[in-house]
């Protein structure tokens, strides 16, 4: 049972790549990377799941609770820990299962555009003028071979 487990713990660790020792260590590397990523994803959807189920069954039979007796409604301490404990996990799932939080798990998210490309204003100018400087001299250098020769 230990050897089972031993792998599964280290791969959720961050010490599965002293598992694959082949030549395509990279690509295992990156795969691993990815699926514990994904394992992480879809455990907190889990828990998060579990742990709303709890919390809104708990709040509501505290409240049911209260509605049998004689005594006046009021919210007691644990109401509050289970609301929040539901508010919590409500808020993890919604986080868990939004689009860009699986695409940024698969390393799909949104790069920011590199700035290679792209110039200002003031760069364009400058750079335009400095063309033009070099251009007269290249003609200038012309002339003066052409009156050289």
């Amino acid at each position: 049972m230990m050897k089972l487990l031993l792998p599964l713990l280290s791969f959720f660790m961050g010490s599965a790549k002293n598992l694959f020792k082949e030549p395509g260590v990279a690509l295992t590397q990156q795969l691993v990377l990815h699926l514990r990523s994904l394992g992480l994803i879809i455990t907190s959807c889990i828990g998060a799941l579990a742990l709303f189920c709890v919390g809104l069954s708990l709040l509501i039979s505290r409240i049911a609770g209260q509605f049998d007796s004689d005594e006046a409604f009021y919210f007691s301490t644990g109401m509050w820990i289970y609301l929040g404990m539901t508010l919590i996990s409500a808020a993890v799932l919604i986080y868990s299962l939004r689009r860009q939080t699986w695409l940024k798990a698969m390393d799909f998210g949104e790069k920011p555009p590199s700035s290679q490309g792209k110039s200002g204003a003031l760069e364009s100018a400058v750079a335009l003028l400095v063309m033009d400087f070099v251009e007269e001299r290249q003609s200038r250098r012309k002339e003066k071979e052409s009156e050289a020769s």
